[in-house]
């Protein structure tokens, strides 16, 4: 083996010794104490301490060779240090080196404890990963729990609005025909406006449950068609007159100047808004006074509600508009959604909605509306009426088909009838009408299935679709299957008439 050189092996003498602290204990055969070597102070090694120090080698080494190299690594001695002890023979006697393990006893412990701590980091870690496991199974769980709850709830929504609906088209078209078969009587006359009153009004309040359901389950249908200005204003008045005179506020509801008859709105959710609007201004005005008015200004319709009630500070002016809030304003009940489904009303007309208000003075709620896009359905002369038109009306609600019957031979429309999509199949290969209107609610076959099938067997006649689901993505679907139009319960009658004549004309 080469040497080192000679400055090398003074310096790697000088450090491993300054570094090791060697100790040397020279024994005899019989471990008698011969001579000691090395840093005894760094040791510790002064009178008894290096005779318990022997004892304790010699106790260490019984029963071993003395005669033969041994080496023992961290040995702790009695004074707590660690060292390596090695065992050297030379001859009949004997060395003892101590080498300092303290250093390299302490980085094995920090080894060792990093060692402990991984495994049982790695333990936390598979009780954590088994854990995460279980909360993601329980979230599947739960997400597949709310899923069915969603589908559910969209399929009440549905069922509710085909169940107030459907039965809301029998009063307002029997209320139809008693208005204008009536001979002119004011007490009859009277009771029938009372009745279309709140109708109109259960129908208002119903579209508030269905809109505020249309959130997740489908864009709310607009249905444009011209506005009878003083109409709505006299219906609001006489609906509301009577709250307000009870609580001793007085009420002013005018209408101003009316829009051009090329300008159609959605008269069902204006009178929604109108009705949240006031509703909630008499709710929240103890004394004084609700103004409203109605008016064609600027190329938009302008509801302005006013009232001397409660008024709305800045903090919660965001918050009113959200649903279910009841905490911005005081004194009164109600659920708290009359003023979100006024703003998501708004919205879906693309109109805007401004409120002004000081707190203990008043508020004033404004509404610009901008005219829908009409559906150009043009009035027919009188003589189109005349042409013999035939018509199938597929529905399974008997006041409603009659009701329909009634109004097609008022149009000069001959009527057959059909409770099912099959019966209504069967019908067309029969004898081929003109017309075919079909509700979507059908047993078995649905309305949107039996249209289908009629366009694959090649009926050409217009097709009509009548649904109590007031959506964007149920008319799609009606139209898609192959209607022609799409309306919904309760109907416009003066719509439906413009529709029939328009339909019959189908080439």
């Amino acid at each position: 083996m080469n040497r080192f050189p000679a400055a090398v092996d003074s310096y790697l003498d000088q450090t491993l010794r300054a570094r090791a602290r060697p100790l040397l204990l020279s024994f005899d055969a019989d471990w008698n104490l011969v001579e000691v070597r090395g840093d005894t102070a760094a040791n510790g090694l002064a009178g008894e301490d290096a005779r318990g120090l022997v004892q304790q080698l010699q106790d260490l080494f019984l029963g071993l060779p003395l005669d033969q190299s041994q080496d023992l690594p961290f040995v702790e001695l009695s004074d707590g240090r660690h060292a390596h002890v090695h065992l050297i023979p030379d001859g009949e006697n004997f060395h003892l080196l101590l080498l300092d393990a303290r250093d390299e006893h302490r980085q094995t412990q920090v080894q060792q404890q990093m060692g402990n701590e991984a495994v049982l980091a790695g333990i936390e870690k598979s009780r954590t990963l088994a854990r995460l496991r279980q909360i993601k199974s329980e979230l599947e769980q739960q997400r597949a729990r709310l899923e069915e709850a969603n589908a559910l709830k969209n399929a009440l929504f549905a069922t509710l609005s085909h169940e107030f609906r459907t039965p809301l088209t029998s009063i307002f078209g029997y209320l139809h025909l008693l208005e204008r078969g009536l001979e002119p009587n004011a007490g009859q006359a009277q009771a029938l406006r009372a009745l279309r009153r709140n109708a109109s009004h259960l129908f208002a309040l119903a579209e508030n449950l269905l809109e505020y359901g249309r959130s997740e389950s489908g864009e709310s249908l607009l249905d444009p068609a011209q506005l009878d200005l003083a109409q709505l204003v006299a219906d609001l008045d006489a609906m509301f007159q009577p709250l307000a005179a009870e609580k001793g506020l007085a009420l002013l509801i005018e209408a101003g100047a009316a829009p051009p008859e090329q300008a159609w709105f959605d008269p069902v959710k204006l009178r929604q808004v109108a009705i949240n609007l006031l509703s909630n201004a008499l709710r929240y005005t103890p004394r004084g006074y609700v103004k409203a008015r109605l008016e064609w200004r600027d190329q938009a319709l302008r509801l302005d509600v006013a009232d001397s009630g409660l008024g709305i500070d800045q903090a919660s002016r965001a918050r009113i508009f959200r649903p279910f809030n009841r905490g911005a304003q005081h004194g009164g009940r109600g659920a708290g959604l009359g003023l979100s489904i006024v703003k998501r009303l708004v919205e879906r007309m693309d109109g805007r909605l401004e409120l002004d208000s000081t707190p203990g003075q008043g508020s004033t709620f404004r509404v610009s509306l901008p005219p829908l896009r009409a559906g150009g359905l043009p009035a027919l002369p009188e003589e189109a009426k005349r042409r013999g038109l035939s018509a199938l009306i597929v529905d399974d609600d008997p006041d409603v088909a009659g009701l329909l019957e009634v109004l097609l031979d008022d149009l000069g429309v001959s009527t057959r009838q059909a409770g099912t999509a099959a019966a209504a199949l069967a019908a067309v290969a029969e004898a081929e009408p003109d017309l075919v209107l079909v509700d979507v609610e059908l047993p078995g076959l649905s309305g949107n299935a039996a249209v289908y099938q009629l366009r694959s067997q090649g009926f050409k006649g217009g097709i009509v679709t009548l649904s109590a689901n007031a959506t964007e993505e149920a008319r799609r679907a009606a139209l898609a299957a192959g209607a022609d139009y799409y309306l919904t319960k309760p109907l416009d009658f003066a719509q439906f008439a413009r529709v029939i004549q328009q339909a019959g004309r189908r080439d």
